[in-house]
């Protein structure tokens, strides 16, 4: 089954691919940037129980609050936004740790109300309960059933902090006292990654006083057009042979691109599958695919994680590694242009067809 699964998966990723990613004008293009999520983690399905042993709901037991739909008029009436919760630590008094995991379907995020999670870890150590909230307008938590300009004008920063506020002030959690642990009456800290974790920086500096603490990682605080900066750490930090391979493959792709013949360029579009593009900018630009993989990375990554089979795909020629120097350019272009389009359009075909349910 899988077999045939990846051999379809190989002749039509082209064709959906290149559908999913079309620019504002409508053009294909094959640039499909890593969104800087939080990673999921989701709780196992074992039993939990509070301090005294006694049971709790499963961690994926769902919850809901009625949110203000705006918050500077609360005559338009609230929406249903979802969250997970659980106390199996928390003694009265304790703080309540409340994260949302951003741009996100918040219900695979379950793993985050337990201590294999800075979350849990604080909540385990200070007695505290930890909540997942879903964003607005993620997952099931949709202020209205559709994606017009007149129901997403209230998707903003500003709605986004007043939906921590409000939650926090009104909430009555599903726990034994849970109608009196407000964070006008309890210390609340606010914790959150990537996106959420500015959130958090943000609230924090937008709602002084409100939270008690605030755990921010990697917070993108700063929006910058066109950062070519994020690859930096990459080229620095990356096998030495295989940046130096790839710095080459990206400038003779440059120079076909820019001054090449329109033989030359047909065929280094043939090489990577790029037939169907028809602005080189696009094209050149879908190279990033591979180096936006090592944003996936974490320190207990090992060699089979995408990234580096991307790096040993260049640098592995019949068992040998590359010096630091690389291959050189011959041998690089072809083992990439090989790699794109016999091992990553399949891997992102089943990414799309499992993850992101786009029907084959």
């Amino acid at each position: 089954m899988w077999s045939s699964t990846w051999k379809i998966a190989s002749v039509i990723l082209p064709l959906i691919a290149l559908t999913n990613a079309r620019l504002p004008d409508g053009r294909l293009h094959a640039n499909s940037p890593r969104p800087p999520t939080v990673p999921v983690i989701t709780a196992d399905d074992l039993p939990v129980t509070d301090i005294t042993g006694a049971a709790l709901p499963p961690l994926n037991t769902t919850y809901i609050f009625e949110q203000l739909i705006d918050h500077t008029n609360p005559s338009l009436g609230t929406f249903q936004q979802r969250y997970w919760t659980t106390w199996q630590w928390y003694e009265t008094g304790g703080p309540i740790i409340l994260f949302t995991p951003g741009e996100a379907n918040a219900a695979p995020y379950t793993g985050y109300l337990t201590n294999v999670t800075i979350n849990g870890q604080i909540a385990q150590q200070e007695h505290g309960a930890t909540i997942v909230l879903e964003h607005r307008y993620y997952g099931l938590s949709n202020p209205y059933p559709d994606l017009s300009v007149k129901s997403l004008k209230f998707h903003t920063i500003q709605q986004a902090v007043d939906d921590l506020e409000y939650f926090s002030k009104n909430v009555k959690l599903p726990m034994p006292g849970g109608d009196k642990v407000s964070i006008t009456t309890t210390p609340w800290v606010l914790v959150g990654g990537s996106y959420s974790g500015a959130l958090t920086s943000w609230t924090m500096v937008n709602k002084p006083n409100l939270f008690k603490a605030g755990y921010a990682s990697s917070a993108v605080v700063e929006a910058i057009i066109d950062y070519w900066g994020y690859f930096e750490p990459i080229r620095q930090f990356m096998p030495k042979n295989c940046s130096a391979d790839v710095e080459a493959v990206i400038a003779h792709v440059d120079s076909v691109f820019t001054s090449g013949s329109k033989t030359q360029i047909n065929q280094l579009k043939a090489l990577f599958g790029w037939q169907n593009l028809t602005h080189l900018d696009d094209a050149a630009g879908s190279l990033r695919n591979n180096l936006w993989d090592w944003q996936s990375l974490s320190p207990d990554s090992g060699p089979g994680s995408l990234f580096f089979n991307f790096c040993d795909a260049l640098e592995v020629k019949n068992g040998v590694s590359a010096s630091a120097s690389g291959w050189g350019l011959d041998h690089a272009l072809q083992a990439w242009g090989s790699y794109w389009t016999t091992t990553y359009y399949p891997l992102r075909v089943m990414k799309l067809v499992f993850y992101r349910k786009v029907p084959l």
